[in-house]
């Protein structure tokens, strides 16, 4: 960062809060890639073009927003909220156009961690002699490409459990009936969420009992996450709706399954690929294993909608990202109703596993939280 500025901060970071705001329009759609907003304000300080990555291969944000600006760019300030990227890749670099329309200022969020990117694009920005202000609102850029950000680095999806319950801590009644815990304003939001990620995992007793279709629905211009099926025996029905020729399907399933038997899956649908998975115990698929394998099909992050046995082994095999709880003001008060986590029962409260709440919003009469495990 180059400290000899007197720009106003206070200004860069509403403008920051924009390029947010822009880059959340492609949530879900731009994997590989980071989510990006840019805005160009002319030599006096005036917004004269925005711009945002709307998908992979597509026009970079800063590219979007220089192009808006024309030559109103020149002596201006480019503010986004990742570090521009530096090297020729599905586009240009857009350092070179960022150069090549002489804006005299760049502020951004976060450096890319991307081994050919980071901090190599503010030292050549630097060299042409444009002036450079990292980390505005750093956290909170963070936290926007919080996929991004874990896969970069790991190669590994975020994974994010989400459970409705009520206040005794049910999700369904014993005899499987979960329709519904929450009202529609939260099934709503489901959707929003649903929406925002690359894929969606599930467990065989998910299909089974509720033979969900795990589409998108109700929002104008969404686009359907990657099914992901865990079924170690394959005895769900290859009929099932979540088989239906609306998305890709990666079923998982342990190794050894007879060819004739997985056909019946992929005669109905030519976008199910199979993935044969190791046991990571007995009677249950590995779940490491398996984000390793989203991860190098490049999905970043993965939405799990599950019941207590796969809820259980996320938290125990310690994948979880982060946990998603509806809380519906509902008592069931049986206790043969289905729980959220069959874990193993505990001598001493001091051995709980904790999380801490990041956030939490009422959705209509239900209480939304967002929780992560802490170490």
């Amino acid at each position: 960062m180059n400290d000899d500025t007197e720009y106003d901060l206070t200004q860069a970071e509403y403008y920051m809060q924009e390029c947010f705001d822009l880059a959340e329009r492609a949530l879900g759609r731009t994997s590989p890639n980071p989510i990006v907003g840019a805005i160009v304000l002319d030599k006096d300080g005036i917004p004269v073009g925005k711009g945002y990555h709307k998908k992979a291969g597509d026009k970079h944000a800063e590219v979007v927003a220089i192009e808006e600006a024309g030559d109103k760019a020149n002596g201006g300030t480019l503010i986004v909220n990742l570090e521009p990227c530096c090297h020729q890749g599905k586009t240009p670099p857009c350092t070179d156009l960022i150069i090549k329309n002489k804006l005299k200022e760049v502020i951004f969020s976060n450096y890319d961690p991307n081994p050919m990117v980071d901090s190599k694009s503010e030292k050549l920005l630097l060299k042409n002699n444009i002036n450079v202000i990292s980390n505005v609102l750093e956290k909170q850029g963070l936290e926007l490409n919080k996929f991004f950000f874990k896969w970069i680095k790991t190669k590994l999806p975020w994974v994010t459990l989400k459970q409705a319950q009520t206040l005794d801590g049910k999700i369904a009644l014993r005899n499987n009936d979960s329709k519904w815990i929450t009202d529609e304003e939260a099934r709503k939001k489901v959707h929003y969420i649903r929406n925002s990620y690359d894929a969606i995992l599930v467990g065989e007793n998910t299909v089974s009992i509720d033979n969900p279709y795990l589409t998108v629905r109700g929002i104008e211009n969404s686009k359907n996450p990657i099914k992901v099926i865990l079924d170690m025996n394959l005895t769900t029905n290859p009929k099932s709706n979540v088989y239906c020729k609306d998305s890709k399907v990666l079923l998982a399933t342990k190794k050894g399954h007879l060819k004739e038997k997985l056909n019946d899956y992929l005669k109905l649908n030519n976008e199910i690929e199979i993935l044969e998975l190791d046991e990571a115990e007995e009677g249950k698929l590995n779940l490491r294993q398996l984000f390793i394998e989203l991860g190098k099909r490049e999905i970043l992050s993965v939405l799990v909608e599950a019941g207590p046995g796969l809820g259980s082994q996320l938290i125990t095999s310690s994948l979880l990202d982060e946990y998603l709880l509806f809380i519906a003001p509902k008592i069931f008060g049986d206790k043969d109703a289905i729980p959220s986590f069959n874990l193993e029962i505990l001598e001493n409260i001091g051995t709980a596993r904790r999380f801490k709440i990041f956030s939490h919003r009422l959705i209509g009469n239900d209480l939304m939280l967002l929780l992560r495990p802490t170490t």
